[in-house]
């Protein structure tokens, strides 16, 4: 048989046309679920210290005491919020054909090496504050309770989520990094930290101007706030792509 000479041409896979749409609705319901986890830790955030004066009225009482109940409860909130998201972050890459590049926690060992790095930087916190103004010789252990929130809030996602190389960790400092709603909430916890400072000073006197109240609810308001505002520029970031 005498072969045919010319050029040969291959039709493409009838499949190639159908894979984009298919792919993205996957990756739309993993960042759906992703805002709602966010939204439930925002809440769940907010109404912590809140329920917890509400129900016992003891934070501008008794501060170290509230501190130290609820430390246990913002871990488990951080850490199942953190998991979470990176197992979704993990399918929407699956569902799109890519690779994640996400360095975060993809088991419970790299949250436990979070934890024990947020507790060996949370003196560094407590010095932090005191070169801000903290008390220095009275108030030492509300200070210190003070730092690890602060250090679970803020810290501890961080951790889990970035690698451990200095070029990484000199964008997340710079602010060079993606909003994402866990970088919005450490953003917003160090502003609402900051801005619960102002009242403390005021010649008010009111039982809540005490130390450290006014900054661990404004730490509490402004992780939770800047955890909204994440979700939202996640989600017209999301839009503009489709």
């Amino acid at each position: 048989m005498a072969k045919s000479k010319g050029t040969i041409t291959r039709q493409p896979p009838l499949a190639t046309a159908s894979t984009t749409p298919a792919t993205q609705a996957p990756a739309v319901s993993a960042n759906a679920e992703i805002a709602s986890v966010h939204a439930l830790a925002a809440l769940a955030l907010l109404l912590l210290p809140f329920g917890t004066v509400v129900l016992t009225d003891l934070l501008p009482a008794n501060p170290r005491q509230i501190l130290h109940w609820t430390l246990p409860a913002v871990t488990v909130i951080q850490a199942f919020t953190i998991l979470a998201t990176q197992a979704k972050h993990g399918l929407a890459a699956k569902s799109t054909g890519k690779k994640s590049k996400s360095s975060g926690p993809k088991n419970l060992s790299t949250i436990i090496l979070g934890l024990v790095l947020t507790a060996l930087l949370t003196p560094l916190l407590h010095i932090i504050y005191v070169l801000f103004g903290a008390p220095v010789t009275s108030a030492v252990p509300e200070t210190f309770l003070l730092s690890a929130h602060t250090a679970i809030l803020s810290l501890f996602p961080l951790l889990c989520t970035f690698s451990l190389d200095s070029d990484t960790w000199a964008n997340v400092v710079s602010l060079n990094v993606p909003v994402t709603p866990l970088y919005a909430s450490v953003v917003g916890t160090i502003l609402g930290a900051w801005l619960g400072a102002i009242p403390i000073p005021l010649d008010w006197d009111r039982e809540w101007q005490k130390w450290p109240v006014t900054i661990i609810i404004g730490a509490y308001v402004g992780n939770s706030v800047g955890r909204l505002v994440g979700i939202i520029f996640t989600s017209q970031s999301t839009k503009k792509t489709l």
